[in-house]
Parts: C-alpha cells; structure tokens; sequence
C-alpha cells in the first residue's frame, strides 16, 4: 500500500488572503479539565506556529491572526496523542467539550469547519476503507511482506478514485463553499491531468474562483496543463553524483522515462525493482532512464543508487520537495514517473511495473 509519498502538510496548504482583517479569536471551554496548558499549532504553507494558552476554570483563549484558512490542532502535555485537528480562520470561533478526549471537541461559527463536517460525512465510507487497507500495511510492513504490500497498490488506487468521486459530488452541491476549492486541490494536487481539474474548477462560482484558494487551484490547472501528454517536456538541468550537470534535453533521440524518486520514498524504494527490469530489458534497444531525487542527503542518495542498482542517469539539485521540478512539473507525490518519446514528447504518465514494460513493448514494435 501507500504507492506515494505526498509531500509534507499537501492536503493542508494555506493561501493567502485579501481579507483586511485577518485576527482571530479562538474561546474553548473544556468541562472536565480545570486548569492546565493546551497548545495551538498552525500549520502555514511553510512553517508552523506554535502558540500556548493557559487553561483557567475550564476556560482558555487564543488570539493571533492568520491570512486565511490554515490546518491546526490543538493539543496537551499530559495526553500528546490526544488532539484536535480542525481549520483556523480570520473569524470568532467557539471550540467546547468534554476535555478528557480532545478528538470529541467541536467547534462553532466557523464556515470552513461547518463545511468540513459536510465534506467529511460524505467521506466517512471511503474514510473507512482507507483505515482497514492503512492497518493491513502496517502489519505487512512490520512482517515486511512485499507481496502484499505490492498488491495494496491498486487498493489505494481505488480508495483515491472513491475521493475524487465524493470531492465531484461536493463540488457540485457547494460550488460556493471555499471548502469546496480547497477539496479539489487536496485530492487533485497529484496523479492527475488538467482534464481532471478543469470540470470541477468550471463548477466554483467566480467569487470562489476569485479567492486565494481558487486560484491556487487554476494555478495547478495550467501546472498540469504545461506537463500535459503530447506537450514537449520542459527542460530539466540538474547536477549527477559526480558533480557534472545534466540536461534532460540531452537525451533527445530515446525513448526517456523521467523518474521522481527519493531514497527516503518506501514506496519508491518498492518500485525500483519493476524499473530495473524494464532498463535492462530495453536499455539497447533505444530507452534510457533520467532519475530526478527528491533528496537532501547526498550520501543517502548515493547508497540508494548503489543498493538499488540503479545504473542509470542520475540528477538531484538536493533540495527534497524543493527541488525545482516540484513546481515545474507539478509533482507532489512520489514515486512519479513520466514517458518521453524520442523527441521529448511526453507519451504516458505513471507507469510502473507491467504497465512499463508493456508500452515499451508496444513502442519497440513501431
């Protein structure tokens, strides 16, 4: 299971906002705990705050200001794996509970979570399914039972299916929400085509499309637009093991599989293998390999390269998810594979596996 890596804190970016006022005010009350500390985390595009409150009679308050809807959790030092996960907003919010389990809070007069709870009830089946397949790799991870962790693959393929499907049907029902635009880019910020994307952003009403969030979303559509199949790849030039720069474009004349990889990447790790076999089985016969890794470590990628026998090229500018193909080419999931013709056409997306090295068959034949 688990056939990507996302990239840290994806599903919970942050925009920024137009709004003048951007404070907010967060009144909890906890009826079972009396005094005691509780800490805020905000998690911002890129970095987090951290913030603490004391609690008095069961009473605590937050105040600060954030530019727009951000990913937060509340938590205590008695119970750190108790927590409360919900989105912090420009607005008053009143957060209230029991206290003796933080997951059971709620929160009042917040459009983003009202919205949410919405979103995540349509979710639930799907939520469900993704738990059991999480617990079933878990246990095959520690057995280290390849096999089945191999064939959770497609499990999760379909679990991913059954989101977009939910995310289309909210879309639909609340083409005015902000949570709306936030569930398309959540759901569709990887393994997918501009033809996924452009549907669901036609359905958002322009002062969602307008807003921070919805033009994060059309930023990811002509992301995807510009990586499109039958577009010309862009031009990647970053420096190999040994130092020396390497342009994608100078493989011009092969058929080239892009790899985006990390030695960090299980997922990826797994993958090797089936990429392996396919170089050696069409390394002479016109098809070659430009790995880009999503290191930072250069030793790490080094020993991956050598434990993994990858023999192919190898290019890392050793930025992890900052590395600039993350924006140019919209990857934010790895393993993430792309197909180039012999004139730098891109051809398919995401192959692995069988699905590799039967369209390497097929092209081989023309």
């Amino acid at each position: 299971m688990k056939k990507l890596v996302f990239l840290i804190g994806i599903l919970f970016l942050g925009y920024i906002s137009h709004a003048q006022d951007s404070s907010f005010t967060i009144n909890g009350q906890l009826d079972k705990i009396k005094n005691g500390t509780i800490f805020l985390n905000i998690y911002e595009t890129d970095k987090t705050i951290k913030d603490s409150a004391l609690i008095s009679d069961g009473n605590f308050k937050f105040t600060g200001y954030v530019t727009a809807p951000y990913f937060a959790t509340l938590t205590m030092p008695v119970k750190p794996n108790d927590y409360y996960t919900f989105y912090i907003e420009p607005v008053s919010m009143n957060i209230s509970g029991r206290g003796d389990s933080l997951k059971l809070l709620t929160v009042k007069g917040s459009p983003i979570n009202d919205d949410d709870k919405l979103l995540q009830e349509r979710m639930k089946y799907v939520t469900k399914w993704e738990d059991v397949n999480s617990k079933v790799f878990e246990k095959a991870y520690k057995e280290k039972n390849k096999r089945v962790m191999d064939s959770l693959d497609e499990v999760d393929n379909n679990v991913l299916a059954e989101k977009r499907k939910v995310v289309t049907e909210f879309v639909k029902a609340y083409p005015n929400s902000m949570r709306a635009a936030m569930a398309i880019y959540e759901n569709y910020a990887y393994y997918a085509e501009a033809s996924d994307v452009q549907p669901l952003y036609d359905m958002l009403l322009p002062q969602i499309k307008n807003s921070p969030k919805g033009i994060e979303v059309k930023k990811l559509l002509d992301t995807y637009s510009n990586v499109a199949i039958g577009k010309e790849a862009l031009e990647i030039s970053q420096s190999t093991p040994d130092g020396k720069t390497l342009n994608l474009s100078s493989l011009h004349g092969k058929y080239v599989l892009i790899d985006f990889w990390a030695s960090w990447c299980g997922p990826c790790r797994r993958a090797n293998p089936g990429i392996v076999d396919a170089y050696n089985q069409y390394k002479d016969k016109g098809f070659t390999i430009y790995g880009v890794s999503y290191d930072t470590k250069k030793d790490r990628w080094e020993k991956a390269i050598k434990d993994d026998k990858l023999k192919w090229n190898q290019v890392s500018d050793l930025q992890g998810w900052k590395n600039s193909t993350s924006n140019q080419y919209g990857i934010k999931a790895i393993p993430s594979n792309l197909l180039l013709d012999k004139d730098g056409k891109i051809i398919a997306k995401n192959l692995f596996g069988k699905q590799l090295t039967d369209k390497l068959s097929e092209l081989m034949k023309d």
